[in-house]
């Protein structure tokens, strides 16, 4: 009996430290702010900068400062800031020689504005970051580019970078131009040190990037790509780590990078659509929207991972993406908690963390703000595949065998474009194609998956190149292409 009683209570004793056991850890700090860092590649089109910077003006958010208006960061270019007369101030590492893959300022009356509305920008909390100078591709890789073959090293950085300094600084003596009478010489309301954000152009980085952006004191790079949920950690040059995120297409089963120039290629295979009509250009619009606001979900309700957009100073396709992302800004980022900041200050933030709270955070050890179900879920249905097939005398737009069934379940169909344009059949002869478009032209090919409403629902896009020809030569489809680093056309103003 004694000894059941023994027993008894060490049980019981036990029990608390056995529930313990089971109960939910606790959280062990607040939760954190969601931000959301709003991004521009370019600087060329004053128009869009006044703008943008008008469109801050009137979106509230959470940024502690006085006004609590949301800030854009722009990565800037000074070949735009200079006269195409005086493109000799520049050398193009490993080329010795003036080469712009985005071209240079070609009425350099525009440059005092320019200027203007860059000090604009940064005196009213803006921050303005480099993207170097001549936008080529600095891997070496790319056949079509004046850098093929020349990778660039930590040499050739420390040239561009020395560079950009040289060139945006004396903007008003290169180009010949009067000192201003604000903030001369160099006419900018900031110093270099006030610069110390990089985005690579074309995503395009090498090893010796990295010692170089150490070297030059900058505090954070965005070059890379992760996934949506990705904390930023700190990088082994010292500085940290802002990728770009790889998000869901709304309505489909792919995925591309959080920038509007994917969006583009994704949607009209890296230029406007031509005849673009007002209903796709919502349903372009729409499908962005949508897709960043589920990335915001994901985050918001979730581990509070930051949420990165891209975009440039273009308005492609009817300015779908421009007018997306204001949707998305003025929809989050008054929310409760949301900080629409520049990548400086997030920096800021994540530097006046201490290591245990910063370890606590990307870990997710914090109390989830409840899910109130006021964004949409983007699952995507089952999708047929649709592919095009060729053959030395025609091309046919098809869906995969293995889907045949389950596209008559949906009562869906396929559909054959040539450059964007609907065909009456599934199928083309080269030979119409050539009397169409010429012997050796170049053409879009694209086999469109529509619903039981003829509504396109997915696609898959093709670039034939020396149609007709030996040489004749086709791409894979261009939707791929989505989630790579975006190419030169990127700057070009629509």
């Amino acid at each position: 009996m004694k000894f059941w009683i023994n027993s008894l209570l060490v049980v019981l004793l036990a029990a608390p430290a056995i529930y313990a056991k089971k109960s939910r850890k606790p959280t062990s700090v607040e939760r954190p702010p969601q931000f959301v860092l709003l991004a521009f590649d370019g600087s060329k089109s004053n128009d869009f900068w006044k703008e943008s910077i008008d469109f801050a003006d009137t979106v509230k958010t959470h940024n502690e400062a006085k006004e609590n208006l949301i800030r854009f960061t722009y990565f800037v270019n000074p070949v735009y800031y200079l006269d195409k007369s005086q493109k000799g101030s520049y050398q193009t590492p490993m080329l010795n020689k003036p080469v712009s893959c985005i071209g240079w300022e070609d009425d350099k009356s525009r440059i005092p504005l320019r200027v203007s509305l860059t000090n604009k920008a940064f005196l009213k909390g803006h921050e303005i970051g480099s993207h170097a100078n001549a936008h080529c591709d600095q891997t070496g890789r790319d056949k079509n580019d004046p850098m093929y073959g020349n990778t660039w090293d930590a040499n050739a950085w420390d040239s561009e970078f020395n560079q950009f300094n040289y060139i945006f600084f004396n903007i008003f003596s290169l180009n010949r131009l009067p000192e201003p009478k604000q903030y001369g010489p160099s006419g900018f309301a900031f110093k270099e040190e006030n610069i110390v954000g990089f985005r690579a152009p074309l995503l395009a980085y090498t090893d010796g990037l990295w010692p170089t952006l150490q070297k030059h004191k900058f505090r954070y790079d965005t070059s890379k790509s992760s996934s949506p949920t990705y904390w930023p950690q700190k990088q082994n040059w010292g500085g940290w780590n802002f990728p770009l995120a790889r998000i869901k297409i709304a309505g489909t089963n792919k995925t591309t990078l959080s920038m509007d120039f994917n969006w583009l290629v994704y949607h009209s295979a890296g230029a406007s659509k031509p005849g673009l009509t007002d209903e796709e250009r919502l349903r372009f619009k729409q499908q962005m929207l949508d897709s960043y606001n589920f990335y915001f979900k994901e985050n918001y309700f979730g581990g509070r991972a930051p949420v990165h957009i891209g975009h440039h100073f273009s308005k492609w396709n009817g300015s779908a993406y421009w007018d997306a992302m204001k949707e998305f800004a003025q929809f989050v980022c008054d929310k409760p908690e949301v900080r629409c900041v520049t990548y400086t200050e997030y920096a800021d933030w994540l530097d006046g963390l201490d290591q245990p709270t910063f370890d606590a955070y990307r870990a997710g050890q914090f109390d989830k703000l409840k899910d109130d179900n006021s964004i949409k879920s983007i699952a995507a249905p089952f999708l047929a595949r649709v592919r095009l097939d060729q053959s030395d005398k025609a091309f046919e737009a098809v869906v995969d065998p293995k889907d045949v069934k389950m596209l008559k379940l949906t009562k869906g169909s396929v559909e054959l474009q040539v450059n964007f344009k609907p065909q009456e059949t599934t199928s083309v002869s080269k030979e119409d194609l050539i009397k169409q478009y010429g012997k050796g032209s170049t053409i879009f090919v694209r086999s469109v998956l529509l619903n039981k409403d003829r509504k396109p629902l997915d696609w898959s896009t093709y670039k034939v190149e020396g149609l007709g020809t030996v040489s004749e030569k086709i791409s894979d489809p261009i939707e791929n292409l989505a989630n790579e680093p975006e190419t030169v056309h990127a700057h070009a103003e629509d």
